[in-house]
């Protein structure tokens, strides 16, 4: 059995006929970190420390070099990355087209991470379902990861089903992939997101928590002081959490969404090209339906689709390819609303205008005139309506035709109502 600095540290206190609450009066190191240091539930303590602890046994001079070379082992091995297998990054995607300015934006957070005490930086990564959110924090990790010794983690959090993953269970993971054997992992919470902190006080490790349900669910998994990077993908704000970077991703610029297309289909029919760009609203996930559709059924021209799609009647159940729809993608976002929100979301599909007020969307929906500001603030959130400028909102196209869908399909007679 090796010689480890925690099973070094306790025969020495024994020898010295020391308990803990002794040693830690006469090295001024608490109890507490004396037992972990011990029973090698925490990180490897720093040589100030060690000196401490040395001081306070009064090791002969002849044994301090291997007592601190037993310290210097085990902080070795904290440092050590994270085993392949575990949390792994998911592959990238080798057509990744665009997102250049967010890319240097999370590079610059990431050069800026610093040892303790400067604390960890955080970035969220917000928006609809469809923008690339995973994508582009799975490209940055790949890009990035080579600056993070410590290594790479990524958890899916399940945001969108039904009951996702709570914070105790996600620690657990996050502890294992570090090292933490099994029976060494905390039952409580609270304990396992401060040994997770400590793990990443001295370690370089870039993690991506993609999929957030919401603050609750990944408060616990933010780091303290120290070198490491953490990256949030979510379709809600999280305007909760403080102290982060925050990206919101929105529609590609129309050059980089024709160039995405163009990555998948080829250099083909420019014009038509840029036309389904257009209706697909120049949002990834639609692209890519739209891109892996012309590519399954090659006898088709860019300006057969680009008419298939012109209809918005038929345009979403045009962009279906495989297991990919982008309906779908909508629907998990639009069944965690609230009742108040999702009979408001349905009827906002009426309005007249690209952009509206509250006052618009209470003259739409004026069940319960008083909650409109709130529903409207939930649907924000939730990254299915867009906060335009001067207390104004929008749609994006493809979500309004999701809406509209919705109306037909659950209120039918305000539907009529629309095409009256």
């Amino acid at each position: 059995m090796s010689d480890t600095f925690g099973r070094r540290l306790r025969e020495q206190r024994h020898t010295a006929g020391l308990t803990m609450e002794q040693l830690a009066e006469r090295s001024g190191v608490s109890a507490r970190a004396i037992s972990d240091m011990e029973r090698e539930r925490s990180v490897a303590p720093q040589r100030r420390t060690v000196q401490a602890l040395a001081e306070a046994l009064a090791l002969p001079a002849a044994e301090q070099p291997a007592f601190l070379a037993a310290a210097r082992a085990g902080r070795a091995r904290t440092t050590a990355t994270v085993p392949a297998g575990c949390c792994a990054l998911p592959r990238p995607i080798p057509d990744f087209t665009g997102r250049g300015r967010e890319l240097a934006q999370l590079t610059r957070v990431a050069n800026a991470a610093q040892p303790a005490p400067a604390v960890a930086p955080v970035v969220t990564v917000s928006g609809t379902a469809g923008t690339g959110k995973t994508t582009l924090a799975v490209q940055a990790a790949h890009l990035l990861g080579a600056a993070f010794t410590g290594g790479s983690l990524f958890v899916d959090l399940r945001g969108m089903d039904a009951r996702p993953p709570g914070a105790a269970e996600t620690l657990a993971r996050l502890l294992s992939a570090l090292g933490v054997r099994d029976d060494e992992i905390p039952d409580d919470g609270t304990d396992r997101a401060g040994m997770y902190r400590e793990l990443l006080h001295h370690r370089r490790v870039l993690a991506v928590f993609d999929n957030v349900a919401d603050e609750s669910q990944v408060r616990p998994l933010l780091p303290g002081p120290g070198p490491s990077l953490t990256v949030i993908t979510s379709r809600r704000l999280l305007a909760g959490l403080e102290g982060v970077h925050r990206l919101n991703l929105t529609q590609l610029p129309l050059e980089d969404a024709t160039a995405l297309l163009r990555r998948i289909i080829g250099d083909r029919e420019p014009d038509a090209t840029g036309e389904v760009a257009e209706l697909c609203g120049r949002l990834p996930l639609a692209l890519r339906i739209a891109g892996n559709r012309l590519m399954s059924r090659p006898q088709w021209t860019v300006r057969h689709l680009a008419d298939r799609l012109s209809d918005e009647r038929r345009r979403l159940d045009q962009l279906i390819a495989g297991d990919l729809r982008i309906a779908a993608a909508f629907s998990l976002s639009y069944t965690q609303l609230s009742p108040r929100a999702r009979r408001l979301f349905r009827r906002l599909s009426l309005a007249p205008v690209a952009d509206f007020d509250a006052r618009l969307a209470g003259a739409l929906d004026p069940v319960d005139p008083d909650a409109i500001e709130d529903a409207l603030d939930e649907l924000v959130e939730s990254s299915l309506l867009q906060a335009h400028v001067d207390g104004r909102y929008r749609f994006h196209n493809l979500i309004r035709l999701f809406a509209r869908e919705r109306l037909a399909e659950e209120e039918p007679a305000a539907g009529r109502g629309r095409s009256a």
